[in-house]
């Protein structure tokens, strides 16, 4: 009794077996399948990137004094032409006074001397005077023109000192922290000068680096005719959380030299931001459009079988028996591979279950 269960064990086994690797006997596998396409396609490969302000400007101090007010809140935006200091204003305002009032004394004495001008002249042209004393009147007239000349100059120098006691923002954009607090004395040199800081973000940069091969393959590809440059390249943004950024950028710098070190290419693209949504400092994704493949073939790269006779995939015709095709892959992007040779449009490659068929075997679809 014992014998024949075994003996019926061993039998249910081999039939097992035959029916696993017996095509005909083992049921279709499940796959999923896509029909292939030629469309134009831009590929869109990332890179990390870093913003940064367009612009960033230290404020410092162009006079000396006691530091009076900040009017500003630090942090806030600040635009253009703003008072943000204000230092020994009234110290200023007195260089002002007293300059003016040198100047004017400086006036009268230009102003009489050429008054005595006008007389000595009718005086001379009767032989009234001597030439001497013609001569010392005119000379004296150059030399209070002279004084109110000079005069006039360091009033204009107060003023620009007194202009330069009222710090005002070169640029809009957001402040930093205070570097001197109300009542320190400031100085035109050193620490002493910095005041704050700030940064421009509208628009905001991205500093991003892109490998040289990139840049070869995708020249490559528009010097074969199978690719064509756009006039700017688009670029987005991608958020550390995966969210994207509303507004399109383009990319204004790309450096003129490989870097021999890394062998990437610097560039920087530029984004508006209005509401400051972008900050400096941020770590990003930056999606850069490439150039446009007309009638290029895409299909998912889980879809291709790497083997040592190179790329393969798995055909499906129309009795959905399947078929080992070797590709030539054209282009690498994130998801998707390009293919340059293999296959056609109209023909359907097996995407999800390449893993459990084989050459001649017959699949059944998963529905959607």
């Amino acid at each position: 009794m014992r014998k024949k269960c075994c003996l019926g064990c061993l039998v249910s086994l081999c039939l097992a077996l035959v029916v696993l690797l017996d095509p005909a006997l083992a049921a279709n596998p499940l796959v999923r399948t896509m029909t292939v396409e030629a469309k134009d396609i831009a590929p869109i490969p990332s890179y990390v990137g870093l913003t940064s302000g367009s612009l960033s400007v230290q404020v410092r101090s162009q006079v000396g004094g006691i530091l009076r007010k900040r009017n500003f809140k630090e942090g806030d935006f600040v635009k253009k032409g703003d008072i943000l200091f204000e230092i020994a204003p009234d110290v200023y305002k007195a260089n002002v006074e007293k300059a003016k009032a040198k100047a004017s004394q400086a006036r009268a004495l230009y102003d009489n001397a050429q008054r005595e001008w006008t007389r000595v002249q009718n005086l001379y042209s009767q032989n009234a005077v001597s030439q001497r004393e013609r001569d010392r009147v005119l000379s004296n007239v150059h030399s209070t023109k002279a004084d109110y000349e000079a005069a006039e100059a360091v009033v204009k120098d107060a003023q620009i000192q007194l202009d330069y006691a009222y710090v005002r923002a070169p640029v809009g954009g957001f402040t930093s922290k205070e570097y001197q607090t109300e009542g320190n004395l400031i100085t035109t040199s050193g620490d002493s000068s910095l005041l704050t800081e700030i940064v421009q973000m509208d628009p905001i940069y991205v500093e991003f680096s892109l490998p040289n091969t990139d840049l070869l393959r995708f020249h490559r590809l528009v010097v074969r005719g199978l690719a064509t440059w756009g006039e700017k390249p688009e670029t987005k943004i991608l958020f550390s959380d995966g969210s994207e950024y509303d507004k399109l950028g383009e990319i204004n710098f790309f450096d003129n030299k490989v870097d021999p070190v890394t062998s990437v290419i610097k560039a920087r693209a530029s984004f508006p931001n209005p509401d400051g949504l972008v900050l400096p400092g941020q770590f990003v994704r930056i999606l850069v459009k490439g150039p446009m493949l007309t009638k290029a073939i895409a299909i998912p790269r889980s879809s291709i079988l790497q083997t040592q006779q190179g790329a393969m995939v798995m055909v499906v015709d129309k009795e959905n028996k399947v078929a080992s095709r070797k590709i030539v892959v054209l282009l690498n992007l994130e998801e998707n591979a390009i293919v340059e040779s293999g296959l056609k449009a109209g023909e359907r490659i097996v995407t999800e279950g390449i893993g459990k068929i084989r050459d001649g075997q017959v699949v059944q679809e998963i529905q959607p």
